[in-house]
This record gives C-alpha cells, structure tokens and sequence, in this order.
C-alpha cells in the first residue's frame, strides 16, 4: 500500500509468466514519488497529491490517507482513502475499486474504478500529472528499445505525447519475452479521449485534465467540484504478450 510514500500504490504488476514490468531493484531511482501503479494529481487547488514523496522538499505536498477497506471478495477489493492537505484538512474522499481477471489466460489485466468526492469546492487544474500513472521498469526506456504506441498509432514520446487516444500500450523485450503493458481510458470518462502525458523513461499518464498545459491555444482542461460533488473515473490495465489484439480487448472495456 505505501503508507510511508504518502499515496497508496499497487506494486509490482507482473505478466502472466511472472516477469516484472513496473520499476524495481536494479532499475534507475529518479523520479521517487513514481512507484508502481499510482493515483493523485499535482495540481488540486494549489495542493500537490501527486510529487509528495517524503524525501521532497516542496510546498502544499498532501498525503493520501489509506482508511479502510470497505470490501473484498473473490477477484476485487474496494478501499477508501483521504485526500489531506499539508494542514490537515481532509479534502476529498476517495473510493477506489480494483477488479482483477482470470482472463485472458495469457494476460494479467485489471480495473480500476474511482469515485472522487469532494469535501469542499475543489479544482482538478489544467496539469499533465493526473490521474493515474505507471512507471516501467527500465527495459521499456526508448534507448532500451521499448517504445509506447496510442490506438492511433502515433508512436513515442515525440509523437504520442499530449495526443488524445483511446488507450496506449507500451512494448519491450524483457527478460528475452516480448510483453506489452496497455493503460485504457473509459468512454464515460472526463475528457475522453484522454490525452497521455508520456516520457521515454517508462512513464505512461492518462492526464485528463491537461489541455492547456499541452498547447497554449486550448482551452482550459480543469474540472471543478463542488463540495458534495463526485467524478467517477474508470481504467484498465492490461499486460499481454507482443501479438496480443489490444484494440479487441479495449472494445470489450469500452462496452462495460
């Protein structure tokens, strides 16, 4: 969970053979506040939920509390957590579900259901780093010869970065096995198609937020609460061999 990185984190996410595909020993250590599979924002009314590793020194660093698991059954748990200011103040309250798959056989996939509710008048602000995010490990660097590719088809941080897209899935050899990891946006979410906050190093962002803040023409992506007011998000997962069909695998998402 990573009661000590102030945010909750899944890790490690593994394929189906057993081989890791999030950062880990042996990996580079930039970046600290990137673990695993992750969920924040940097921007919340001034609040940062998102850069708040302990070993930051920087202003307005929340924590995410983890409280409570409200329910666990056979394949899928549902924890709540608190979004809390520097000052104490517990801001929003977060449902998050997890579901995880028997199927396909050869894959390892998840869902990622969020319920996001604010406890005051609250602003998600135009900002690539939200909402959810994954570090890879360093097989899928591009000089390591990973590289992303959105539904689209636009490939690499230069290309796919900022694009909106249905998903991305993200290749590269490890371990001498040929695995793709994919992050999909639901259709009912905010700003879908989301656009995708991508750097060469192994980072993959679905950013629905951001608009302005990838071109200075657009408007402003921000999405405000008010308090008493919930945003329901919805992704998922996916860690599949190369040949794997995404597409198909994202239409079925798609119709939940």
């Amino acid at each position: 969970m990573g009661a000590e990185a102030r945010k909750p984190f899944l890790y490690p996410l593994r394929t189906a053979s057993g081989i890791e595909v999030t950062r880990g020993p042996g990996d580079p250590t930039d970046h600290p506040h990137q673990k695993g599979l992750w969920i924040g924002a940097e921007h919340l009314s001034g609040m940062d939920f998102w850069e708040n590793d302990p070993s930051y020194q920087r202003p307005h660093m929340g924590t995410i509390l983890f409280k409570d698991v409200l329910d666990m059954k056979n394949g899928s748990f549902t924890m709540l957590s608190d979004w809390v200011s520097l000052e104490g103040e517990s801001v929003l309250s977060e449902t998050r579900t997890m579901t995880f798959y028997a199927e396909p056989k050869d894959c390892r996939m998840f869902d990622v259901d969020l319920h996001l509710r604010a406890k005051k008048d609250l602003t998600f602000e135009d900002h690539h780093d939200a909402v959810i995010g994954i570090r890879l490990r360093s097989a899928f660097d591009e000089k390591n010869g990973g590289l992303a590719a959105n539904a689209q088809g636009a490939k690499g941080e230069v290309n796919a970065r900022g694009q909106r897209s249905e998903w991305v899935d993200w290749q590269a050899t490890v371990e001498g096995e040929t695995i793709g990891v994919a992050l999909m946006d639901h259709p009912m979410n905010f700003g879908f198609p989301t656009r995708w906050h991508i750097r060469s190093m192994g980072l993959l962002v679905a950013s629905p937020f951001a608009q302005r803040d990838y071109s200075a023409l657009a408007p402003d992506g921000g999405k405000k609460l008010h308090a008493g007011e919930e945003l329901h998000l919805r992704y998922r997962v996916l860690i599949h061999p190369a040949a794997f069909d995404v597409k198909s695998a994202y239409q079925e998402f798609a119709g939940k």
